[in-house]
């Protein structure tokens, strides 16, 4: 599940893994009609959000595999005898807010129906795909659970990184519409903003200045914000556009040249394909007080930080230096932010869990 609104992530690729490779009965809860339709066409089992079914087939669930939390189902109290996975989204950069005060519409739920959303009170595992102790127990003290309940087993939306030769570079370059000209893709993709919205804070002549560039080099500069943003308007020009809001991003990255991000987890899935990576953390210094982050932003940045639309500029035209200057600590990055590069994740989760499959 991925809060009932967006077919994507770690559930995603566990539950396509789990509907072609076993006879499990295996369900998909979803609020969107669109994202129904689009399960039902995959000939997949897929039951509405607010639903009876989707409550009696929670209560009854041997297991139950999440993307956020508590607001990825509705309010129930779970069976003793089900098992809740936490997949989760990324490695945690920046702090993670679990103050459940924030989602009051189902703190309001929880409290009439006496229901557990601390994740200590209901999760049992929590996936990670890092080696180290050291973000094993920032998991650990970020979701207030015992370290042992964190499994470092690998993400499945990763999984598909490991497997490019599977993957039709021209039938994604179709879904999302990417114009036959377009001889380079640059992804930037920000991390959620509290506030909902999908920041590009560069002026209109940085701006003009980017749309010319892009033209002259047949590159188009795609945005991809978090599903809960709201979308800016780019219409004025031609070769910067947004993304989709229910767009795939593991499916982003194999037509993507360069990636531009700030304090997202992306920088890690990304450092996959060894291709060159930009950071725009253009508000650092305040972000830092008002969120809080985990590291020293450059200690783990696999390219250059940018604080200025001139500078993006300036960077993509000297992409190829860039490439070559960060290939040794995109690769340091990449490793110690991945642990299986194999591409078998989804199996290691299923036989952790002692569910069935054909291998």
């Amino acid at each position: 599940m991925y809060s009932g609104r967006l077919y994507a992530d770690n559930t995603k690729y566990l539950f396509e893994f789990l509907n072609k490779h076993s006879n499990n009965k295996v369900f998909w809860i979803a609020k969107d009609r669109e994202i129904i339709s689009e399960i039902k066409k995959l000939n997949y089992k897929v039951v509405p959000y607010y639903s009876l079914q989707a409550i009696k087939l929670l209560r009854k669930a041997k297991y139950v595999f999440l993307t956020h939390g508590h607001l990825d189902f509705p309010p129930i109290k779970f069976s003793p005898e089900t098992k809740i996975i936490l997949t989760w989204h990324g490695t945690p950069i920046k702090k993670i807010n679990v103050d459940l005060k924030q989602s009051l519409i189902y703190s309001k739920w929880a409290s009439f129906f006496k229901l557990d959303i601390r994740y200590d009170d209901y999760v049992d595992y929590l996936l990670t795909p890092t080696r180290d102790e050291f973000e094993h127990q920032i998991l650990s003290s970020s979701f207030s659970i015992p370290k042992e309940k964190v499994l470092d087993l690998g993400y499945p939306k990763l999984d598909i990184l490991a497997n490019k030769d599977a993957i039709s570079l021209e039938n994604i370059r179709k879904k999302y519409d990417i114009p036959e000209k377009i001889e380079r893709i640059i992804l930037y993709c920000p991390t959620y903003r509290d506030d909902h919205s999908l920041r590009f804070p560069i002026s209109e002549k940085e701006l003009n200045n980017l749309e010319n560039l892009l033209q002259e080099t047949n590159s188009l500069f795609l945005m991809k914000g978090h599903y809960f943003v709201q979308n800016i308007d780019f219409e004025q020009y031609k070769n910067i556009k947004i993304a989709p809001k229910s767009s795939d991003i593991q499916e982003l990255y194999f037509i993507t040249d360069i990636l531009i991000t700030d304090y997202s987890s992306t920088m890690f899935d990304f450092s996959l394909f060894d291709r060159p990576i930009l950071l725009f953390p253009y508000d650092l210094d305040d972000y830092k007080k008002e969120r809080g982050m985990y590291y020293n932003l450059e200690d783990i940045a696999p390219g250059p930080l940018l604080f200025n639309g001139s500078e993006i500029i300036e960077a993509i035209k000297n992409i190829d230096s860039i490439d070559k200057k960060f290939l040794e600590k995109r690769a340091i990055i990449r490793d110690r932010f991945n642990k299986y590069l194999d591409g078998k994740s989804a199996q290691r989760i299923l036989k952790f869990l002692e569910i069935p499959f054909d291998e």
